[in-house]
């Protein structure tokens, strides 16, 4: 990564990687291409403290959630990319267990249980994980738009942010942390 007196300027594409162990998904270059760079959004939900004596204007805001979302473009495609972008979905498998189809995921299905680590290390960083962000929980919840015109195809992946399996909202740490330490490991 390049840097300027010292520090560091953020540039380039990130390797991402979404699941862990043998469903895990990797965006690196080799495994799974980008078409396009993805790009993450983590915005604080504020809720405003008015003092009457300062009129309307907030006098405070207090943090009571998060809303994240990161954006993929898939640069290729096949079913594990398609069940990770539209996570409302459940697989089709054959006699074997071996995943030939997707098909609608039954009405009430819960998309945070659907969903799964996600780990954002620039590339330009080497093997330093500083500025790695790692999200707890993220599921896809992309539209399905297909264009079948000469041109390339994207496959735009939405995923969205949920709170993490035991997150304590008196504790911080429930939706993502930045940097190589998590700060909720052995809990």
């Amino acid at each position: 990564m390049p840097q300027v007196d010292g520090k560091y300027i953020p540039f380039g594409l990130a390797d991402i990687t979404v699941g862990e162990g043998t469903d895990q998904i990797m965006f690196d270059g080799k495994t799974y291409l980008q078409a396009d760079g993805g790009e993450i959004s983590i915005e604080p939900e504020l809720e405003d403290i008015t003092i009457p004596d300062f009129g309307n204007t907030p006098y405070d805001q207090i943090v009571v959630g998060y809303n994240g979302e990161l954006t993929i473009v898939a640069g290729n495609r096949d079913l594990k990319i398609l069940a990770l972008a539209m996570g409302y979905t459940e697989a089709i498998t054959d006699t074997g267990g071996q995943t030939v189809g997707l098909m609608d995921a039954k009405i009430g299905t819960s998309m945070r249980s659907k969903a799964k680590k996600v780990v954002i290390h620039p590339r330009g960083m080497g093997s330093d994980k500083s500025n790695d962000i790692t999200i707890y929980k993220m599921a896809g919840v992309s539209e399905f738009n297909e264009s079948y015109a000469n041109e390339q195809g994207q496959n735009e992946i939405t995923l969205q942010m949920y709170p993490r399996d035991g997150a304590d909202a008196n504790l911080p740490g429930n939706f993502f942390y930045i940097g190589e330490t998590d700060p909720n490991a052995g809990t």
